[in-house]
């Protein structure tokens, strides 16, 4: 009897070591990029995340349709982005046009192998990656020989093909130090809701090989309503295999009638066509705008700005007829940071800086520097300039990435910009000032290495009440087994 007892106690230790392990290893799991806590705070190892990026679109997208493989160029613009101290870029992981996908569907390995050196590229260069799944909304549809609003049919084979394609990325790279972040696409939402009955306009450009403008009726438009079951459905795929990083969506600006065009397409006749209506949003209407656009499991809204005109009215963007009134920058894009907050989520200004018409103006970095800092000052935590099909630093571009340089170096020197981690680094020490009553600044060292190791050691913690919950129940079933034994002795 003593030896039975004595079995099932070393299987009860057996049992709890076990668990305690297994909690351990979970605590240890390595998790890679930006992740959105429930606040919608922005994180990056655990720290909270402020940095400035770039958009990249060569990077991947120029590279792997070059004809010739011999030369490139993003080893040279990836380097000269981290010796501007840049922290993260956006890139389209595809290409724009349905050759793109030809190319994928023939031989994927081939175009795995070009996105595998541009991502470890830039990992070697400490360049974490916003990846933009499919850039062009158009693209898929016509790859497939399907209407644009096929994007919002379950079951199509556009649907189908997005999700699969979704799946082949994030499957492959989840464990990718250098992706950061997923986003599904680039600015579909400016594209929703339009509609012209007499097929002419808010199309694509007629000549693209693959894209004929032929058989063209009211399914080659598509709804708000379509493009959120688009959205929910790849975003869904991206947290099957990757349930830590951020998910967008890569919404360009909210258009300001957003709300009454998207009320126009719930009226859609028999052939797919409505009538528009162009009111302007109310801010009510605008939060409820980028709440729509930005479902479950996507935890980030996204907006793009150009902060120039295209008009020929030779001026800057720096004021807006908004919500019945004129706000400021800072107002407007604060009005982003907080929809996202109310909705628990994060906010990242995709594109920003592009000052169009007005980059060879005198003033022009000037103005620059007042839109980064009224990003600074609205709340928003990440924001990446549009600036590059492909990498230059000359003439304004350099001016620009100069003040991007100086700007991530204070965020860096205020502790607000962690990254060593995520490369495996040692971790900086950080000093902190802090003000007494009296009026002395006192200086804080910060030993981020110490901390790392203090909360590593904290999650390393055995999980008491799991050693306890499994002990009781090899306890309880050893009870059970015991008068079994018992009760079989005294027959």
């Amino acid at each position: 009897m003593k030896k039975v007892i004595s079995i099932i106690c070393l299987l009860a230790l057996i049992l709890s070591l076990t668990a305690t392990a297994s909690e351990g290893n979970k605590m240890d799991e390595k998790k890679y990029g930006l992740h959105v806590e429930e606040a919608g705070t922005i994180t990056l190892e655990g720290e909270p995340f402020y940095g400035y990026g770039v958009n990249y679109f060569g990077a991947f997208a120029r590279y792997v349709e070059s004809e010739s493989q011999s030369t490139k160029e993003y080893e040279a613009g990836l380097a000269g982005l981290a010796s501007y101290n840049i922290p993260f870029i956006r890139i389209p992981l595809c290409s724009y046009y349905p050759s793109y996908y030809e190319l994928f569907d023939k031989d994927p390995d081939r175009v795995f192998s070009y996105l595998d050196k541009v991502l470890d590229e830039c990992a070697e260069n400490k360049l974490g990656v916003i990846g933009s799944l499919m850039w062009w909304d158009a693209v898929v549809p016509a790859h497939v020989g399907e209407k644009r609003s096929d994007i919002g049919v379950l079951g199509s084979k556009t649907l189908e093909y997005a999700k699969n394609y979704t799946k082949a990325i994030v499957e492959r790279y989840k464990d990718h130090p250098a992706v950061w972040g997923w986003e599904i696409g680039n600015e579909y939402n400016l594209d929703a809701d339009l509609c012209d009955k007499e097929f002419k306009i808010w199309l694509w450009p007629e000549g693209i090989s693959g894209m004929p403008l032929e058989n063209i009726n009211g399914y080659d438009y598509f709804t708000s309503e379509e493009l959120r079951t688009f959205y929910t459905e790849i975003a869904k795929v991206i947290r099957q295999y990757d349930d830590y990083r951020m998910i967008t969506t890569g919404n360009g600006e909210m258009r300001t009638f957003a709300y009454a065009t998207y009320k126009s397409s719930q009226k859609k006749s028999a052939d797919h066509t409505w009538e528009m209506r162009w009111n302007g949003n109310t801010r009510k209407q605008f939060d409820e705008m980028n709440a729509y656009f930005t479902p479950d499991p996507i935890d980030t809204v996204s907006f793009h700005l150009q902060s120039g005109s295209a008009d020929g009215s030779n001026k800057y963007v720096l004021e807006f007829s908004m919500f019945g009134k004129t706000i400021s920058s800072e107002e407007y894009f604060r009005a982003y940071y907080e929809t996202a907050k109310s909705m628990g989520k994060a906010c990242y200004f995709g594109e920003f800086g592009d000052m169009l018409e007005m980059e060879t103006a005198p003033d022009v970095i000037e103005k620059f520097r007042y839109v980064a800092d009224a990003i600074a000052a609205s709340g928003i935590q990440m924001a990446s300039l549009w600036q590059f099909q492909d990498y230059t630093n000359e003439g304004v571009a350099g001016e620009k990435l100069a003040v991007l340089s100086e700007l991530n170096l204070k965020l860096k020197a205020d502790g607000k910009q962690k990254t060593g981690a995520a490369w495996g680094e040692e971790p900086e020490e950080t000093e902190t000032e802090t003000e007494t009553e009296t009026g002395i600044v006192t200086k804080t060292v910060t030993d981020e290495a110490t901390t790392a190791a203090e909360k590593k050691e904290e999650k390393a913690k055995p999980n008491i009440g799991v050693i306890i919950a499994v002990s009781a129940a090899v306890i309880a079933v050893a009870g059970v087994v015991t008068a079994v034994i018992l009760k079989k002795k005294k027959k």
